[in-house]
């Protein structure tokens, strides 16, 4: 009988041995399931030079391993480049597969070499980066925000040298669709750079440039709704003249244009202003000063 609580008691104890081992191994396994090490994070690319022209691409290709250099599934990794917005990345994060990899692919439209370096969920950089020479794209030091046009041909019968366009951050250019959209931005055309057909084509087009939010009332040609425009070309319908007096004041007609039904694709429609204070006319000018701006290229 003794022998048989010995017995017992020695079972017991080793239950409860067994049981504070797996209370301590279990989060430890699970904390080692998501480990990783961003200094031992490699990265490798197909070519180190790229044309600069937005077609062609290099694919990055990051690994992400623990500290015993063992590959780590399921982590969030975003490519980041030096040069910012100069230089495209797709898509803009991935998750690392059963191998502890996932790629990017990237292009610019800009020369010069650009450093990329991977962020691993969100907050830790890996110690190790990878270059990319971009060549033979845009020589040209234009800031962004400029205002470029080509040459004129001196010939009255076309209309391309006319064309003034809006040379974003993103790298792409955004057409004014006539002078009504272009003056709700810009007073004059003082500050429109020239630069030659040959760089001109080296930019790409984004789109056209809409009215500037808050600055006018607008409608369609065939449409007698009025409209005040917000961000990105959101339409927002204005129900009644007193509203619209309400926003624009006494001479509220006067500031409407026609918007030809050629730009219609250009806008979309939000919601219905039922009350002056779902749209506050001056803050939402102010907010949206630029062109990157209103379409959301920066902040």
């Amino acid at each position: 009988m003794k022998d048989m609580q010995i017995k017992m008691k020695t079972i017991k104890n080793a239950l409860k041995y067994f049981l504070a081992v797996l209370v301590i191994l279990t989060p430890l396994q699970a904390i080692y399931a998501v480990d990783f090490d961003p200094a031992g994070t490699t990265m490798k690319t197909s070519k180190e030079t790229v044309k600069a022209d937005g077609i062609d691409q290099a694919r990055i290709t990051v690994r992400v391993r623990n500290v015993n250099r063992i590959a780590v599934g399921g982590v969030n990794v975003k490519l980041v480049s030096s040069r910012g917005l100069l230089d495209e990345i797709s898509p803009a994060s991935g998750i690392t597969n059963s191998f502890g990899e996932t790629s990017f692919y990237v292009k610019s439209l800009k020369n010069g070499t650009a450093s990329f370096n991977a962020i691993l969920a969100e907050d830790y950089p890996s110690t190790n980066t990878i270059n990319i020479n971009f060549i033979q794209g845009l020589e040209l030091n234009l800031p962004a925000g400029s205002l470029i046009k080509i040459p004129s041909d001196n010939d009255p019968y076309t209309f391309s040298d006319t064309a003034v366009y809006y040379y974003a951050s993103d790298g792409k250019r955004y057409v004014f669709p006539n002078e009504k959209v272009y003056f709700t931005w810009y007073p004059t055309f003082a500050d429109v750079n020239v630069i030659s057909l040959e760089d001109m084509t080296k930019i790409p087009i984004g789109g056209n440039v809409t009215y500037r939010p808050g600055a006018k009332l607008v409608k369609f040609q065939t449409d007698n709704k009025v409209y005040a425009v917000y961000q990105n070309g959101e339409l927002r319908w204005v129900p009644t003249e007193q509203m619209a007096q309400d926003l624009y004041g006494a001479n509220w007609a006067s500031k409407v244009d026609d918007i030809s039904e050629a730009f219609y694709v250009n806008y979309r429609f939000g919601s219905v202003i039922e009350h002056r204070l779902d749209f506050a006319v001056d803050t939402i000018y102010n907010k949206f000063s630029t062109i990157e701006k209103d379409k959301g290229i920066i902040n």
